[in-house]
């Protein structure tokens, strides 16, 4: 078994690098074509769309294959072009160069690494987006006459006039610091644990000498009494060293916390700007109240929290706040209040954000919810409110049917999840209709030492912060359950799904005997996790997670262990919403065996990139069905002419010869088969490009950037899983 394993990693590795190469090779191709597109655009005037066909493709391959950075600059380059165009009809030498510039570093960025950010594409990046905000300033800028007053988003209790600043040390010197508190905190262990030992040890002794009293041989069981009083010597005084030890660990934690600690105003004074200028373009009127603004937190925390905070407070003018008008009518002031108040109750900080808008629509919620398959049709009418909010915080939920350069992608709220309970923290939120939204945040005070729950799963050790776990149940005292949703266990009246953490981290050598099961919760969600052993709860110092992890979704931090290795820090979010897929999984395999397992269906992958047909035909092909795959609109008409059996349909938008929209338009004036569903799978993602693809008929719409294994499933599954 182990050699199978080898073998499957081998395989994967080799898979990956297959595909990277590949995607080397074809990106090579088209920067060529891109540089003499651009040539013959400078020095001839030849229409650009042939630049923009290829930096578009480009964009959604290297997006999909890992390299972000490359579909940033390629994104960029695109908007200037269009710039270009617009304004000029034809570049001038100045634009050539940059353009030029640009090509020559995505080519840099394609032949290293993905994540690799040198300096020169950030210099590069910065210059094309000033000179692309400088041309959304002078187009959007309307005279003062014009413009309707809009108030700025501004804290409306008085300001303090003066604010103590706070005292500035170099964050390598709290790092250092933190890493020594880190060392004797291991040091504290290991003298406890040696001090377990020597107390075997002595155990160990005093038998001996009970031994040579019973053989009446009165010298050995001296030097045996003399041993064991020694042994009891030393043994005291290393719990003592211990203790001490203890002592002073807390002593520098504590010191280094208050280094580390820093007023919450530092992070609140950097909202009002900016959603000061989304309020305007929303034209709604918005004041922003904050309130506890001198709490003292770490530094490091109040870095982790702005993203949470800021999607929080743009979900609220976006989703939650009326216009203008419709608050007038419904009674309500025309100016709308989002508030911040934070609090310090014991070592954790709470944080509450509100609005007094329109609050959060129920019967959407439960529907979308239905249709993403986060709950069955059945499960979703019986649910109380609060388990159908929660769902908000899922993966691409939204309720938004499309997509703005604000919301619409379902990203938001599931980056406050993942943040909060990453810190140890947990997220509630409560709404009433025509009243408003508020979400509870808390999290510790302090990102320095935290209680996780560390355990093993086969050959390695793993954790859980303590706050995400509810509950360590023996094995033996709990039913298990062979559910339509698959397995799961009977636990204080309710049926949780079981999780086997051996297969979910692919640790399946050395598993050991389960005798005891993880109850995790992640908010109102539980989840039981079976297959790990020696469950050990321990205060920590949590280590952010290397590059090689930070595409892994389920691993959040490290620990590190007495013995000099490392333990993963698990998500529960993560481990939760795996729990989901299975019974998902499971819902599918149980309406429909022939589903999972390929037979009779047929799915169609159309895209004009090697790569991309790849990637989604891989994916499809995981949940059990068969692919065929064409080239363009063309093809795939050939295609459907010879295979009428296809079950769906999955194509991109921009494509040669015949692009999607023709494609689907030729699907649905054919005669028998017209009904066959299609999915566009567009790099696009915009409300326009949405627009046409719907009226034109197709049945859902992907967008390549939020590409994800599992969205695809959601999204394909209610056609190719029969009811």
């Amino acid at each position: 078994m182990e050699a199978s394993g080898e073998i499957v990693e081998i395989t994967e590795e080799a898979r990956r690098q297959k595909r990277l190469d590949m995607f080397r090779q074809v990106a090579g191709e088209r920067i060529g074509r891109l540089n003499l597109a651009w040539i013959d655009f400078e020095t001839k005037g030849v229409d650009p769309a042939g630049f923009l066909r290829e930096g578009h493709t480009l964009k959604g391959e290297a997006s999909l294959t890992g390299f972000v950075e490359v579909s940033r600059l390629v994104h960029l380059i695109e908007g200037f072009v269009k710039l270009v165009c617009d304004r000029h009809g034809r570049p001038d030498q100045h634009a050539g160069d940059l353009i030029l510039r640009g090509l020559d570093l995505i080519t840099e960025l394609v032949q290293g690494e993905p994540g690799a950010w040198p300096c020169e594409a950030a210099a590069f990046a910065s210059e094309v987006q000033a000179l692309l905000s400088q041309t959304e300033i002078g187009e959007n800028a309307v005279p003062d006459s014009a413009a309707p007053a809009a108030p700025p988003v501004a804290p409306t209790r008085a300001t303090p006039a003066r604010r103590e600043a706070p005292v500035r040390v170099a964050s390598e010197k709290i790092d250092r610091l933190r890493g020594v508190v880190s060392d004797m905190l291991l040091s504290h262990v290991r003298c406890r644990q040696l001090a377990r030992e020597l107390h075997q040890v002595r155990e160990t002794a005093e038998d001996a000498q009970e031994a040579f009293q019973l053989f009446e041989d009165e010298h050995r069981a001296h030097k045996c009494g003399c041993v064991v009083e020694s042994l009891a010597g030393i043994e005291s005084r290393l719990r003592e060293e211990a203790h001490g030890l203890s002592r002073v660990v807390a002593e520098l934690d504590n010191a280094t916390r208050e280094l580390r600690m820093t007023p919450l105003w530092t992070l609140l004074e950097r909202f009002p700007v900016p959603l000061r200028a989304l309020a305007r373009s929303l034209a709604r009127e918005v004041c922003l109240d904050t309130e506890g603004e001198q709490v003292e937190v770490d530094k490091a925390l109040l870095e982790m929290l702005e993203e949470p905070l800021l999607h929080l407070l743009r979900n609220a003018v976006d989703h939650g706040i009326e216009d203008a008008e419709t608050r007038k009518r419904l009674g309500k002031p025309a100016e709308a209040t989002v508030r911040v108040v934070a609090s310090v109750a014991g070592q954790r900080l709470h944080l509450r954000v509100s609005d007094d808008g329109a609050g959060i629509d129920l019967p959407t919620v439960r529907r979308r919810a239905v249709e993403m398959n986060l709950l069955g049709a059945a499960e979703a009418e019986s649910a109380p409110d609060a388990q159908i909010i929660r769902t908000i915080f899922a993966t691409g939920f939204t309720t938004r049917r499309q997509v703005t350069e604000l919301s619409g992608r379902g990203i938001g709220l599931n980056v406050v999840l993942d943040v909060v309970e990453g810190l140890g923290g947990t997220v509630d939120v409560t709404s009433r209709v025509g009243q408003g939204t508020t979400f509870d945040i808390y999290v510790p005070i302090t990102v320095a030492i935290s209680r996780v729950v560390l355990f093993r799963v086969g050959m390695g050790t793993y954790g859980l912060p303590a706050t995400s776990v509810r509950a360590l149940v023996d094995a033996r005292s709990v039913q298990t359950v062979d559910s339509p949703d698959g397995p799961a266990i009977l636990y204080n009246g309710s049926l949780l799904p079981l999780l086997d953490l051996g297969k979910a981290l692919e640790e399946t050598r050395g598993t050991g005997a389960n005798t005891r099961i993880i109850i995790a919760q992640s908010g109102a969600d539980v989840v039981a996790l079976h297959g790990s052993s020696d469950h050990l709860e321990r205060e920590v110092v949590l280590k952010p997670m290397v590059k090689f992890f930070e595409r892994q979704p389920l691993v959040t931090s490290a620990v590190t262990l007495e013995d000099g290795t490392l333990a993963v820090v698990l998500k529960a979010t993560e481990l939760v919403l795996l729990a989901r897929s299975q019974q998902a999984k499971a819902r599918a395999a149980t309406a429909d065996p022939s589903a999972l397992g390929g037979s009779g269906r047929l799915a169609l992958v159309v895209d004009d990139s090697p790569i991309v047909r790849d990637i989604i035909a891989e994916a499809l092909r995981c949940y059990g069905l068969q692919v065929l795959v064409a080239n363009d609109g063309e093809e795939a008409l050939a295609v459907l002419a010879k295979e009428p059996g296809v079950n769906i349909v999955l194509t991109d938008m921009d494509m040669p010869r015949l692009d999607g929209l023709g494609l689907v338009r030729a699907i649905r004036s054919r005669g028998k088969g017209n009904h066959v569903p299609v999915v566009a799978i567009s790099m696009r993602g915009n409300e326009g490009e949405r627009r046409l693809a719907l009226e034109a008929g197709v049945q859902a719409y992907i967008d390549k950037s939020d590409f994800t294994q599992a969205l695809l499933w959601r999204t394909v599954s209610p056609f190719v899983v029969r009811p």
